[in-house]
């Protein structure tokens, strides 16, 4: 019985009605209602399972019978020890590890004092007004001149590497602020986008505001960045800077929307009070689709267990976000599919030419090439996966 008193039970913030609990165990994290805490505090109590179930079930006068409970404790309570690596839920099609969190423990130990009050609110502030100052004053902003060689792309391209470190370190260094540990810095394939990630598993012991705080620190760690290119594109005008300014805000826009598990995601999820909060919404679909198919419900969904700003919240996520993984997977996807193959023997043909006649082929030419057999890879590894997952799951069932 001793194994039980390694799960740590504590609050969880969130927009439930019902008391919700965060469970910890073996560096895995489970949200958990007051029933299942009930029994587990009865585990951690006795002796023996038996007396621990017979316990549980005097104490809720009879509403749970001792197989039902032997039930929960199988399926819900005893898998918690399992194996870490087989057990636990990927969010990645593939990742890898690059820096150990002892290895950026320096780093964010130093950093985690730029998280005070006065020092991250004004400089948000001011690198916001300067941005959309840059973005209402600047003449030709969207235009891309004969300076975006090849040079000026792999320029881009390592800026955006090295920027997006440094956003993973802003993660890192919010959890230290808050008390709370992190994790190393790694590379993932989420669908078939390339990203850099850090392990905040830790998040969930923190009030909400905390927890939008340490989703956000990786936009506010490249504001400093940002800021440095504004005041130098302001001083010299260069087009390098405004393109380094420009990839920099797209990359913001990526990160901060809700739709793909980025940080906007997470900040949603946060503000809302709900965890999992892509599971929740097709949760609430399905249950949606039961109901008019006049089927009953195995369980209450979690919409209905929230809140006001969590219901109202949950119900347009829900239907916001699977139309537009829908437009996605349907459109998108499917449209780069028909655009390849309709493009890409022409180009490969107009390569042969160069090269057949002793000519250099010409920089947009190879810059289309590459960039179309990348997002081909991407699309196919991730459709791989997706097929892979796909049988599995068919072949237990």
């Amino acid at each position: 019985m001793e194994h039980y008193k390694q799960i740590h039970i504590q609050p969880l913030a969130s927009a439930s009605v019902q008391e919700r609990f965060l469970l910890v165990c073996n560096g895995r994290h489970y949200e958990a209602g007051a029933p299942v805490v009930d029994l587990i505090r009865c585990l951690q109590r006795e002796d023996t399972q038996e007396k621990a179930v017979a316990a549980f079930v005097e104490m809720k006068k009879g509403v749970f019978s001792c197989a039902q409970v032997e039930d929960v404790i199988t399926r819900l309570i005893q898998p918690m020890f399992a194996d870490g690596e087989k057990s636990r839920k990927r969010t990645f099609l593939y990742e890898r590890e690059l820096f150990s969190a002892s290895a950026i423990d320096r780093f964010s130990d130093t950093c985690r004092l730029m998280f005070r009050k006065g020092v991250m609110l004004p400089l948000m502030a001011a690198v916001l007004a300067a941005d959309v100052w840059f973005f209402c004053s600047t003449d030709n902003l969207l235009t891309f001149n004969g300076s975006a060689n090849a040079y000026m792309v792999v320029g881009l391209l390592v800026f955006m590497v090295v920027s997006s470190l440094f956003h993973e370190l802003g993660h890192a260094s919010a959890c230290k602020h808050f008390g709370i540990r992190h994790g190393g810095i790694g590379f993932g394939l989420y669908l078939n986008f390339p990203v850099l990630y850090t392990d905040v598993t830790e998040v969930w012991r923190l009030r909400r505001a905390d927890r939008c705080i340490v989703n956000l620190a990786g936009v506010y760690f490249q504001m400093y960045i940002l800021l440095a290119l504004l005041a130098l594109f302001y001083v010299t005008g260069s087009d390098t800077v405004r393109y380094m300014i420009l990839t920099l805000n797209l990359g913001f826009i990526m990160t901060l929307n809700p739709f793909f598990k980025f940080d906007g995601y997470w900040i949603a999820s946060d503000v809302l009070g709900i965890p999992n909060l892509r599971s929740r919404s097709k949760e609430l679909l399905g249950y949606v689709y039961r109901r008019m198919r006049g089927r009953a419900a195995d369980e209450t969904p979690y919409l209905l267990q929230t809140n006001r700003l969590g219901r109202y919240g949950l119900l347009v996520y829900a239907v916001v976000v699977n139309l537009f993984m829908g437009y996605y997977f349907f459109y998108i996807l499917p449209k780069f599919m028909v655009d390849f193959v309709a493009s890409f023997p022409d180009e490969i043909h107009q390569l042969v030419l160069y090269l057949s006649n002793g000519m250099a082929p010409s920089f947009a030419l190879l810059r289309n090439i590459f960039m179309q057999l990348v997002l081909l890879g991407l699309v196919g590894f991730m459709l791989y996966n997706v097929i892979r997952k796909l049988k599995v799951n068919v072949g237990r069932r």
